[in-house]
């Protein structure tokens, strides 16, 4: 043999050679790539599970629990221990299936899936072709992230949900056929080979295809474990950990416990999972999709305080899944305690006394009652009837939407009422300190307002009249004359420089979405397109009608600057927030914070007290249900008429005690029109709600 034909034999070896060894250096490369270094070198696989922190709980002023924690079990699948290939995790799901059926289980139900029918017989939902549905807007996202084929111009890797809602809008044509989609999903889960043959039977693939959808609906990952049940049994859990299913763990998961059930619900507000709407705003600040969340009331509004911090589990299994070791990498942290300025038995007093004052009243049908300290702006009370209990909310959703009385809403929040004869506290004020008159001025009531040729109101005591008036009388006995005149002399800009200074027509404060009501005047008629301001509408305005609504917590406040020192505090129902469990150690505390400071002259303070107390006093009614209290009350009766053919709604505001107020209470009864017009309780029977809270707090 030539030299050179062995040097070429040698060399072709060696060529190979190194092929061979190339291809198994990138063989290694790859599955390092692909696979857990643990599991490769040591045969174990690490895996890193969240430790839910426990939720801050809810008290009262006193340190009475409203909203505590319960325990619970969810069953939940994880994304990084469940089996490495797509084919695997569809046995293990199906398995899990059936097991969920030898137990009677449901997993979470998922109205998310697009279609109709059972496979193969699948036709798009209702709302899978709703562009204004949630489930069209998530099937868009599917179709979006997954980089499906979409017909449109632009790259695959740059589709929005967005952009596929208008594409779509403007080529419904080109939406995916149903059988596109599922062909599509088939192949992405392995229930079908390359070829198209289905892997498994119909109503395995239907099974899978719900859960696989919701899967990423739910944003399945390493990061976001999928709940497959809630609060199952321990007797569930031993059968599904005997199956030593890859990936199927147990989550413990606290839940809400309402201490006072049926009280302060619409305080308290609502946990549930994240909004899909809203689901990119909660990920910014770190939450999982399945997290949950306060949906409304002091659960949202302190849901920075209440949310803890997740820790971190690391888990260690072996090659056959069973765990060998397991240690804590980030210790969980609780949330913090919140102290409300709520006062639990004053609310609940609040609560049963609106009851009985709509029952007493015959064409009542709701109410709402707010009392707060008038010294630095805590809230006492914010009591709207009729309620419901926090406890039963879900259960009982559809039946409180389409409860006639409209329990869900937030009436003292968000009802605004015409103040009626309550708003001429306030006149009584503003005129003596503006020096439109002194207390002991004398104006004339005839029955029948006469300075106007084209308009002339009525006193409610026609044909009667009240003769000449003072500021006290006039608030005993309502005298619209006597604020007709009033409100002449002082012209609106004056009238509403005074009343913005009480709180009417502005915030409160408070931290709970609330409205702010309409103060009567030219600019808000301007601004919404009304007729033009006239003389006659400021008399109106003078007794708390025109345009003029407020909510009951307004009228509170209101009330609590002008009988105080004319000092108007921001309302707030955060006292303080702790350290969670023994410890108590207070770590943030509301101070009170003023708003406004207007000088009240000593002649109009002495008016309003004690024409108040004169009113409180004299008045059948709510003298008596006033009798008894250890202090003496000063109130404000208000009748505000709300048009043909409706019955009026009756309002009342008091103080305790009246010259040097501690408490102050706001009360609106409002009526039901279906119900014939009750002639006999007139507003001083808006007075028994306020007698229960007043006992209550003197009790």
């Amino acid at each position: 043999m030539s030299k050179n034909k062995f040097y070429t034999r040698v060399f072709c070896v060696m060529a190979i050679f190194l092929l061979i060894c190339a291809i198994f250096v990138i063989r290694m490369i790859n599955i390092c790539a692909t696979a857990d270094s643990d599991k490769i070198t040591t045969g174990t696989y690490e895996r890193r599970e969240p430790i839910s922190a426990v939720r801050g709980e809810i008290y009262d002023r006193n340190g009475k629990k409203l909203v505590g924690n319960t325990y619970t079990y969810d069953f939940v699948l994880d994304y990084d221990a469940m089996a490495a290939t797509q084919l695997l995790r569809n046995h293990d799901i199906l398995e899990i299936l059936d097991a969920l059926d030898a137990l009677g289980a449901e997993r979470l139900d998922s109205s998310s899936f697009p279609f109709d029918g059972v496979y193969p017989n699948y036709t798009y939902s209702a709302e899978a072709k709703d562009a204004d549905s949630t489930v069209y807007y998530r099937l868009l996202k599917r179709i979006a992230e997954n980089e499906l084929e979409t017909d449109s111009e632009k790259p695959k890797n740059q589709l929005t949900a967005s952009y596929l809602a208008e594409f779509y809008a403007a080529n419904p044509d080109k939406f995916p056929a149903e059988e596109e989609l599922v062909t599509w999903y088939l192949k992405r889960y392995s229930m079908s080979d390359e070829a198209g043959n289905t892997r498994f039977s119909d109503s395995e693939i239907d099974r899978l295809l719900r859960i696989r959808y919701d899967m990423e609906v739910s944003d399945f990952s390493i990061y976001n474990r999928y709940t497959v049940c809630e609060d199952v049994s321990l007797s569930f859990i031993t059968y599904i950990e005997e199956l030593s299913v890859p990936g199927a763990m147990f989550e413990i998961k606290t839940g809400r416990e309402y201490l006072y059930p049926g009280y302060a619900s619409h305080i308290l507000g609502q946990l549930g999972k994240i909004p899909a709407e809203s689901w990119e705003e909660y990920k910014a600040q770190g939450y999982n999709m399945n997290d949950v969340v306060g949906l409304s009331g002091c659960e949202q509004i302190f849901e920075e305080y209440l949310r803890g911090e997740d820790g971190v589990r690391v888990v260690v299994e072996d090659s056959n899944g069973n765990i060998i070791d397991s240690r804590v990498e980030k210790e969980a942290v609780a949330g913090h305690d919140v102290y409300l300025t709520i006062d639990i038995d004053l609310q609940i007093a609040a609560e049963k006394g609106l009851a009985e004052n709509v029952a007493i009243i015959g064409d009542a049908q709701a109410g709402a009652l707010s009392a707060i300290n008038p010294k630095n702006g805590e809230i006492l009370v914010l009591a709207s009837y009729p309620s419901y209990d926090l406890s039963t909310y879900n259960e009982n959703y559809n039946a409180l939407l389409k409860d006639k009385a409209n329990p869900l809403y937030n009436r003292v929040l968000n009802g605004v009422y015409t103040p009626g004869s309550t708003f001429k506290v306030g006149m009584v004020a503003a005129g003596i300190t503006s020096g439109a008159l002194k207390s002991s001025t004398c104006l004339r009531c005839n029955g029948i307002y006469t300075y106007y040729d084209d308009y002339q109101p009525k006193c409610w005591y026609y044909p009667n009249a009240h003769g000449d008036v003072n500021a006290m009388y006039a608030l005993q006995e309502s005298c619209n004359c006597y604020f007709y005149e009033l409100g002449r002399v002082m012209g609106i800009d004056i009238m509403n420089k005074y009343c913005r200074a009480f709180g009417l027509g502005e915030s409160t404060g408070i931290e709970l979405p609330e409205k702010t009501g309409i103060l009567a005047g030219p600019q808000y008629r301007e601004d919404n397109g009304l007729l033009g301001w006239t003389e006659g509408n400021t008399i109106a305005a003078a007794i708390g009608q025109s345009d003029n609504s407020f909510t009951p917590l307004q009228l509170a406040n209101y009330i609590a600057t002008v009988t105080g020192d004319g000092t108007r505090y921001s309302l707030h129902l955060l006292k303080e927030v702790r350290k969670y469990g023994d410890s108590g150690e207070v770590v943030f505390k509301t101070g009170s914070l003023e708003v406004n400071k207007i000088k009240l002259s000593d002649d109009a303070l002495y008016a309003v007290r004690q024409g108040m107390k004169q009113m409180a006093t004299y008045d059948y009614a709510v003298s008596k249900y006033m009798s008894g209290l250890p202090v003496t009350v000063g109130g404000k009766t208000g009748t505000a008429q709300r048009g043909a053919n409706k019955n009026d709604n009756r309002l009342f505001v008091c103080t305790a005690p009246y010259n040097d107020p501690e408490i102050v209470i706001s009360v609106v009864i409002e009526p039901d029109d279906d119900i014939p017009k009750d002639n006999v309780h007139g507003s001083s029977y808006a007075s028994v709600a306020a007698s229960y809270v007043l006992k209550e707090y003197y009790n």
